[in-house]
């Protein structure tokens, strides 16, 4: 009888799985489509057994294995424990079912015990951060309620902007006429209209022309994309001021509007470095799904 874990990590574009024997070793790669919850329920668990058949073949039903899923989105599954059971029965297996960010963490945390913050600056924005007493979550509420630190909220916050200044001085200026031609608008009903009939993905796109203008040396494109990094510093901070052990801080950034936009890294390791005092800076851009396994090796030590 042998024993193994396959790792998941599940987004918008494509899932990854990974099977692993019982010391870490890689065996065996898969990838399928998309399984972030949030755009398809079905077209995602389809994707999801596509790989799960795939890196299972040759696994014997005497065998051990654990299933640790890390999927964006992975709160849309309303019944999470009635979903484990269906993969662990399909499987012969023991799954589990937790967000994208948790294994990300647990890639930076891997079986040590050290103090981490994860902080994601994507389409959306949140923070998770972790000691040996906690692990707690910052933010992620979605576009509704938050996001500020990300793609979207950047995109957002340039919208207002135009429409703000329109009505204080009835005219727009470059920064406003550049997006405006960007997208095709004539006006500040546009934007509304814009706003309203597209998704969030859509309106996110927007901050990738933003960053362009910022590269050019337009002052408004700058200061707004500052201001998402300062964002992200407070939100940082406060889950650093949460922390019981403060030695050693690991700070990952991940996310691609983070970790790519321009000055948004910059801003915020300057914003960190006035207020915190003992950290270092994770900007690993591999797949986080090794994170899966120390995951699946915790709660396996737990049984």
């Amino acid at each position: 009888m042998s024993k193994y874990i396959i790792g998941i990590d599940g987004g918008g574009t494509k899932t990854l799985g990974v099977l692993y024997d019982i010391e870490g070793n890689e065996l065996k790669k898969s990838i399928a489509g998309f399984t972030n919850f949030n755009i398809n329920i079905n077209k995602a668990k389809e994707n999801m057994l596509i790989v799960l058949d795939d890196l299972t073949k040759d696994i014997k039903p005497s065998d051990e294995l654990f299933i640790q899923m890390g999927i964006s989105g992975y709160s849309k599954i309303k019944d999470r424990k009635t979903y484990e059971a269906e993969i662990s029965q399909r499987y012969h297996a023991t799954a589990s079912l937790e967000s994208d960010v948790l294994i990300a963490l647990y890639d930076v945390k891997k079986d040590e015990e050290v103090n981490v913050i994860m902080v994601i600056g994507g389409t959306g924005s949140v923070l998770m951060y972790s000691d040996q007493y906690r692990l707690e979550q910052v933010g992620g509420f979605g576009h509704l309620l938050g996001d500020e630190g990300s793609a979207y909220h950047l995109s957002i916050s340039a919208l207002k902007t135009i429409i703000n200044e329109y009505e204080d001085s009835s005219e727009f200026d470059s920064f406003a006429k550049e997006i405006l031609n960007h997208l095709n608008l004539k006006d500040q009903f546009d934007v509304r209209d814009y706003v309203y009939e597209n998704d969030k993905t859509t309106i996110a796109s927007l901050a990738k022309f933003i960053s362009k203008l910022a590269l050019d040396g337009d002052e408004k494109a700058i200061e707004l994309i500052t201001d998402e990094a300062k964002h992200l510093a407070r939100q940082t901070i406060k889950a650093y001021l949460k922390l019981q052990e403060k030695d050693k801080v690991i700070i990952a950034f991940r996310g691609g509007f983070l970790t790519n936009a321009p000055y948004v890294k910059e801003t915020l390791i300057k914003e960190l470095e006035m207020s915190i005092k003992d950290f270092e800076i994770d900007t690993n851009t591999n797949s986080p799904v090794k994170g899966a396994y120390y995951l699946s090796l915790l709660k396996l030590s737990k049984e």
